[in-house]
């Protein structure tokens, strides 16, 4: 028997971190120190949700909801323990660990592109509230638990997008990430509205007792919230404007918090409500492939890398969008394909972003066409830069050429003819992808060394950590979830 029951242990995955944030504030004196007090509650969250996985999938704790706070007999804290939840926690907090401590590398005096000698506290403080509010949406069973904690969300990406808050630039944008963000929020709101008038009830189970039209209609309203939170048409702008934040926060933004919040809501409001309309699925894809055809040609412009990489993660997700849309018309295996995407691209994107950090903290600039020869002074940079260019885009034997794959089978398996052309488009983009990224990587990774790549600085050995742990789950992250989308089903 365990120590600790599921529920104890899912309570503390959140309550962890978020007691982390309050010592953080308590000791914010405490300067470059508080990087190893915030390490060390991120590893004990990472221990927490490591148990959840282990006592969940040893067979010790089965698939449940339990709710903390109820009202009149409205679930208003209210969390599920299923598969999806303990797996996709768990890949939330090992990202977030893997950032803390390229973090404690990169958050330097030393810094070439912003040298940084104070506001430790805001950013580790905030960086775990983050990761508390990310594990609070993975768990969320409740629509009004969900709404809490994607407000939660956007409130930790605004502050941290301002980090340089004595710039014009940061504020601006953690202002419009917040309020682009916050219109979605709306839609949510109102989807619980509906749902409570209608069902009387606002778990996710709720849907299954909606008629087919009000059930299209939640839907469509919280595919409007996920929408929003995760940059996609026609809220998408504040995700480039967002690379003004320090490189880790925009590593957690885009691979493991913040934008996957979309495609985990839908996600779970698919699974409980599918099918839908013809019309809403359709809505659903086309919107997802619209996104990624813009995301695609906004690829060609880029020099930033970082900026490159935000429109990566638009054209990421909205491949998620799209096995969604499947999902949504009754095709299991779009339902099954949009999580393993989200697993993959986490340690991907995570990896091209750190290693896009490391290059500006030992260069001083983030421009692609200041690097080149990073194979001859940096063999570790020029593996990472290599092997996240080609996860990305698709290429085997790399983890999200699996899941790519999955959606792309997805699409072809409905037998509607709209899934099949939405699916060829897609794997144009993929190919399209791969060309420009193949481009930026040869570029940058052979020839003799820039005059910025010759006098880069040693990288510390947090960052060299994180990004040797990366490397490896781009390897071998599809082959630890392959066991696990069997297991994946609806539940409408």
């Amino acid at each position: 028997m365990s120590a600790l029951s599921i529920e104890v242990s899912v309570v503390l995955t959140i309550s962890v971190p978020a007691f982390g944030w309050l010592i953080v504030e308590l000791l914010h004196r405490e300067g470059r120190k508080l990087a190893t007090i915030s390490l060390l509650f991120a590893l004990a969250t990472l221990l927490l949700a490591s148990y959840n996985l282990l006592i969940y999938f040893s067979g010790e704790a089965t698939s449940e909801t339990f709710t903390l706070v109820s009202f009149q007999n409205m679930k208003i804290v209210s969390f599920l323990v299923d598969e999806i939840s303990v797996v996709i926690s768990f890949l939330v907090v090992l990202v977030g660990f893997l950032i803390l401590m390229f973090s404690t590398g990169y958050m330097s005096p030393k810094n070439k592109e912003h040298p940084i000698e104070e506001g430790y506290a805001w950013f580790y403080a905030m960086m775990l509230v983050f990761m508390a509010s990310m594990v609070g949406v993975i768990f969320s069973y409740s629509l009004v638990t969900m709404a809490m904690f994607y407000e939660l969300t956007g409130l930790c990406s605004c502050t941290l997008i301002g980090f340089y808050h004595e710039k014009e630039k940061p504020i601006y944008s953690a202002q419009k990430a917040l309020y682009l963000t916050h219109i979605g929020g709306l839609f949510l709101f109102l989807a619980v509205a509906v749902l409570y008038m209608s069902a009387g009830s606002v778990t996710f189970g709720s849907l299954k007792l909606l008629n087919p039209f009000m059930r299209t209609v939640v839907v469509l309203l919280i595919t409007v919230a996920c929408w929003a939170k995760s940059a996609q048409i026609p809220f998408y702008t504040w995700l480039p404007d967002a690379m003004v934040a320090p490189t880790p926060v925009s590593a957690y933004l885009h691979a493991a918090a913040m934008v996957k919040v979309g495609p985990y809501l839908l996600f779970r409001t698919v699974q409980y409500a599918a099918p839908v309309r013809p019309e809403a699925s359709l809505v659903i894809g086309i919107m997802a492939i619209v996104t990624m055809i813009y995301a695609l040609i906004m690829y060609l412009p880029q020099l930033d890398m970082k900026r490159l990489l935000a429109y990566s993660t638009i054209a990421q997700l909205s491949y998620m969008f799209l096995a969604l849309a499947f999902a949504s018309a009754g095709s299991l295996d779009g339902l099954r394909s949009a999580m393993f995407h989200v697993w993959n691209h986490a340690y991907a994107k995570a990896l091209f972003f750190l290693t896009a950090g490391a290059l500006s903290y030992a260069t001083g600039t983030r421009f692609l066409n200041s690097y080149r020869g990073l194979a001859e002074k940096s063999k570790l940079l020029a593996l990472s830069f290599t092997v996240a260019a080609l996860a990305i885009s698709g290429v085997p034997p790399l983890n999200c050429f699996y899941s790519k794959f999955s959606i792309f089978v997805a699409g072809f398996s409905t037998g509607a003819l709209w899934t099949d052309v939405l699916t060829i488009i897609a794997i144009g983009e993929s190919v399209c992808c791969f060309v420009v990224l193949l481009h930026w990587t040869t570029r940058c990774v052979y020839g003799r060394p820039s005059a910025r790549v010759k006098d880069m600085l040693p990288l510390p050995t947090g960052i060299k950590v994180a990004l040797a742990v990366l490397i490896v789950m781009c390897f071998v992250s599809a082959y630890l979830f392959f066991p696990i989308m069997e297991q994946i089903t609806f539940r409408g």
